[in-house]
Formats: C-alpha cells, sequence, structure tokens
C-alpha cells in the first residue's frame, strides 16, 4: 500500500507539472497570433461596455506580458473563462452542455474498445491459426489504417443518407418520431440522444477496437508459451481460467500502456468527427471558435480537452501500476 501511495503522488506531481506545461504553451500560441483578442474586443459590436470593461480586467488586455500570463494561468486553473467574443454569454455555459457530450462519445467509445478488444483479442490468439484469427487480423489492419473523416462520410452516406437508419446530425430533436415514447418523457430523451450517438460512437469504436484486438492478440502470442502457461494447462486447470486469469492479465500490459495513447487519439479523432457528424461537442466547438477567431472560447475548449486527456493518462498510469507492481517500485 505504501508503494502505491508513493506511485499516486509521483504521479499526481507530474499531471500537474504536464497540465502547467500545457497551459504554459497555449498561452505562448495565443498571443503570438497576429490578430490580438483585445483588438477584437475593441470593435465586436456584441460586447456590450460593461462585458468589454469586465473581459479588460479579467485578462489584463491592457497589462505587461508577464501580468496577462499570470492572470491567464489564475483563470484556467480557477475555469473563470470570461465571455464570448461571438454570442456574449458566458462560455462557462457553452462548455457545461458539450462537456458531457464528448466525454459520453470518446470515453464510451474508448472503454468499449478496451473492454471487447482485450476479450477478442486473447480469444483469438488462444485459437490461433484459424479462419476466426485471420478474418479479424484483416479486418482490424483494414479499420486500423482507415482515416477517421473517411469512414464517417461512408456511414453518414450509407446508413443516414441511403438507408435514413440514423440521423445526419446533432445531439437531440424533439421532433423526431419514435414509437412506444412520449416528446419530452425520460425515456424518449434517451432513446433519441442514442439514437443520434451511434454512428459517431460505432465508427470510434471500430478504430480503437482494431489496434486493440492487433495488440492484445500480439502480446497473448508471446504469453501462451512461457513455462507457468504450460504448468496451468498441464494441471488441469478449466481453459477459461488459464486464458483470462493467468494469459490475459500478463499480457493487458502493453495494451494498457497502449491505453494512454489511445486516449490522446479518440480526442483528436472525436474532434474531428464531430465535425464530420456537426455533432455538438467540445471538438465542434472549438473549430467553430477558431473559425470565428473567439479567443476565450477557444482556449477554454482547448484546455478543458487538455484537462481530460491528462486525466484519462493519470487513470491509466494507476491502472498500469495496479497491475505491474514493479512499475511501483
Amino acid at each position: 500500500m505504501a508503494g502505491m501511495s508513493r506511485y499516486i503522488i509521483a504521479r499526481s506531481i507530474q499531471t500537474i507539472i504536464t497540465l502547467l506545461i500545457i497551459l504554459t504553451l497555449i498561452f505562448i500560441m495565443f498571443e503570438s497570433l497576429p490578430t490580438k483578442p483585445q483588438d477584437l474586443l475593441a470593435i465586436n459590436p456584441n460586447i456590450l461596455p460593461s462585458q468589454r470593461d469586465a473581459m479588460e480586467q479579467l485578462f489584463g488586455f491592457d497589462r505587461p506580458v508577464t501580468e496577462r500570463y499570470l492572470l491567464f494561468m489564475k483563470n484556467m486553473l480557477t475555469f473563470d473563462f470570461g465571455i464570448s467574443f461571438s454570442s456574449a454569454e458566458s462560455v462557462w455555459s457553452l462548455l457545461e452542455e458539450r462537456i458531457p457530450r464528448t466525454m459520453l462519445l470518446f470515453g464510451l467509445s474508448t472503454i468499449l474498445a478496451y473492454l471487447i478488444g482485450i476479450y477478442l483479442g486473447a480469444l483469438i490468439a488462444w485459437r490461433r491459426g484459424g479462419v476466426m484469427d485471420g478474418g479479424a487480423v484483416v479486418l482490424s489492419l483494414t479499420f486500423y489504417n482507415m482515416p477517421s473523416f473517411w469512414i464517417g462520410l461512408i456511414f453518414l452516406v450509407v446508413f443516414a443518407s441511403e438507408l435514413q437508419w440514423f440521423p445526419l446530425t446533432g445531439w437531440y430533436d424533439p421532433t423526431d418520431q419514435i414509437p412506444l415514447f412520449e416528446v419530452g418523457s425520460i425515456g424518449y430523451k434517451i432513446v433519441d440522444i442514442a439514437w443520434h450517438l451511434t454512428m459517431p460512437l460505432v465508427v470510434l469504436l471500430l478504430l480503437q477496437l482494431a489496434g486493440t484486438i492487433l495488440l492484445m492478440r500480439t502480446a497473448m502470442l508471446d504469453i501462451i508459451g512461457e513455462n507457468y502457461m504450460i504448468t496451468a494447462k498441464a494441471i488441469g486447470l478449466p481453459e477459461r481460467k488459464v486464458l483470462f486469469k493467468h494469459g490475459a492479465r500478463n499480457a493487458m500490459l502493453p495494451v494498457v500502456t497502449s491505453f494512454i495513447i489511445a486516449i490522446v487519439f479518440a480526442v483528436g479523432g472525436a474532434v474531428v468527427l464531430e465535425n464530420v457528424f456537426s455533432f455538438p461537442g467540445m471538438g465542434a466547438l472549438y473549430i467553430r471558435s477558431l473559425l470565428q477567431l473567439d479567443f476565450p472560447v477557444a482556449e477554454a475548449t482547448l484546455y478543458i480537452i487538455t484537462l481530460m486527456v491528462l486525466i484519462g493518462n493519470f487513470v491509466a498510469d494507476l491502472i498500469y501500476g495496479y497491475l505491474d507492481p514493479r512499475v511501483r517500485m
């Protein structure tokens, strides 16, 4: 327990330092742009004089760069993002409805991809050499090398435009006709949201699942020939117990390592796919804010996306430390 506690503390400090470095890079990136936020704020007709004064005080546009940096760090760490240049409303009010959507999309896809991928990868490796093994490898390699926006467009054309099984865009539409549920009821909302979420979720799941299956299969093939696996089979333990308790647990170590990388790519893929499917999440908001030169929203969305990635990495680090005691030493 003491070793795990020290490991958690060390990883926490590492995550905080990483966050501060990334925030500094975000500040430098936006400060180096030729178009300055204070210039846009001064000519923006949507912003009231009282709001303009509050934004200038919040971000310190008229102060030296060192003071602006300290104010920027304080605002980001306290989640005080100010007012949107384009809509003149609170940035946080824009974020709070979109954060759960993006977390649901890429969080659910990543968790499902690893739960399914670990199981299928271990099973395919155990029954290697058959039709199932060959077919899984071919399909995994196909989806693994396919761009997310391309497969997203294919899904839109086939399942939304031609077959009309799923809606083209959106998150929730009270005009949808859903049998057995009354419009506006909780059941109606859940089913309608799930209906809109299905296509982007399936696309992300297929892309992540492909790499997970290949990695787990390779890791299991290395484990199967180990002495403890041969001994477990020789003493008559059930096949399922040998496969999952003795084999899969040890083969999961490189898979958990890839989970850290997959979180980053899942967020990146979600940003692209949210725009392909017009899904109103953090990625779509970030791209829109960049196109509109809405600096407060762009900084806030980039910060929240970064924070979500770091939290995912931190959780994956803890899982890795739990699975492999050598990491905690």
